[in-house]
């Protein structure tokens, strides 16, 4: 497939163009830069000769069809869309590799017993009505009444957007019938993390997708000035929180290497309120984001983080409360197509291992409900969702080859 090499450059490029031009790289699901992405890809889509539609999730799909009478296919692709001020790489990369196997299944006249669906899944990255992976929850049956009903700060309701790009939200109450005719889900992504880069290997093999979920821990004290209430009567928020926050990041530190598998949490987000100098914090909004791949450690650290709530609460004489936000559950990943990919590997030559995923991803999804998996590329520094994210046109086109090498396996077995 080296004569890709120069396509996905060129793809690479194009894409990394399409951007808000004071903040790259910017893409958010349903701007105007998204929609800009989209027509790029249909055009594609279009070159290589691909029928072309938007499914009810809002998913654009471009089928290489096969010559066979029947309706199975295999499904392949990522997300165009992009956190603010993200990478090149994030999503892309699957998608570029998606587009290379079509072209390369199509300039070598090479016939497939089943269709080939290349996918951009619909917004994958978390957004403004707080939900990622839209396309593949529509998929699945997971976006219910309340979810469809979310309104952003601009007040855009979230099924509109869907039906304006060319979705069908009434028809998504439940999993798509089309997954009885899914042979097996591939997906190319970058790791995100320094595990192959540390390791030294080429390919991650992902066995599983940890539980995601998102826990905003309120703190309620009293504002009150600054410069004349006594430290032994204040009602500090924000000291509370410091405390809560510490304990979060010692104790997932310790689970983590005691349970020698994925363990991470992180508050990344923290509301104080008023957020001035001359007055004691009264309220602060934190959100716990907790990824973990044992249940049981996962259950252990909540216990330890509620009893360290009701001591905090007591000691700083603050209220606290916990919230549960989100929750996308633990998924192993699918054996039998993790057997494909491994052999080609193998058959290329390149070095690989298993691995768990750290980060949440559209095949969490799709594995569901159908045969899934996907492997992980190398990326400098494991930088990501960054501009300074990076991916090598080298590797990309190795995770490639060992796709398209695993869909031909697959191909082998069914004629």
């Amino acid at each position: 497939m080296l004569e890709q090499q120069t396509y996905i450059k060129k793809c690479i490029k194009e894409l990394a163009e399409i951007t808000e031009r004071n903040k790259p790289y910017t893409r958010l699901v349903f701007s105007e830069e998204f929609y800009s992405a989209r027509r790029w890809l249909a055009r594609e889509f279009n070159k290589l000769d691909l029928s072309i539609r938007t499914d009810h999730a809002g998913n654009l799909i471009g089928t290489l069809r096969s010559e066979y009478d029947n309706k199975k296919k295999v499904m392949v692709g990522s997300h165009l869309d992009t956190v603010q001020a993200g990478g090149r790489y994030d999503g892309v990369a699957g998608i570029v590799s998606s587009l290379a196997i079509a072209k390369h299944f199509r300039e070598n006249n090479i016939k497939l017993p089943f269709h080939l669906e290349i996918c951009d899944y619909l917004g994958e990255e978390l957004n403004e009505w707080n939900i990622s992976c839209l396309g593949t929850r529509g998929l699945s049956g997971l976006l219910d009444r309340e979810i469809l009903s979310r309104q952003d700060a601009n007040q855009r309701i979230l099924k509109d957007e869907i039906n304006k790009i060319g979705g069908n939200t009434d028809k998504l109450n439940k999993k798509s019938d089309g997954f009885t005719d899914v042979l097996a889900c591939f997906e190319l992504h970058i790791e995100q993390g320094r595990v192959l880069e540390a390791a030294e290997k080429k390919i991650g093999i992902v066995k599983s997708i940890p539980s995601i979920s998102r826990h905003k821990i309120r703190i309620e004290g009293r504002a009150s000035h600054s410069g004349t209430t006594p430290m032994t009567e204040r009602k500090d928020a924000l000291v509370a929180a410091s405390h809560i926050i510490t304990f979060i990041d010692v104790e997932a530190t310790k689970l983590s290497k005691k349970a020698n598998r994925h363990f991470v949490a992180t508050i990344g987000k923290i509301d104080n309120y008023p957020n001035a100098a001359t007055i004691i914090s009264g309220k602060v909004d934190l959100i716990l984001d907790l990824r973990v791949v044992d249940a049981n450690y996962r259950s252990e650290f909540l216990k330890k983080l509620s009893a360290e709530v009701n001591s905090v609460s007591l000691s700083r004489n603050v209220g606290v409360e916990v919230i549960d936000v989100a929750f996308s559950p633990y998924v192993e990943l699918n054996s039998k197509v993790n057997k494909f990919i491994e052999r080609s590997t193998k058959d290329l030559g390149y070095s690989y291992i298993y691995m768990d995923s750290g980060a949440g991803h559209d095949t969490a999804h799709l594995a569901r409900s159908a045969p899934a998996s996907m492997i992980f590329i190398p990326c400098k520094d494991g930088l990501s969702h960054c501009p300074e994210e990076y991916a090598s046109t080298d590797n990309i086109l190795k995770g490639t080859e060992v796709i398209a090498r695993s869909i031909l396996a697959l191909a082998g077995e069914i004629v």
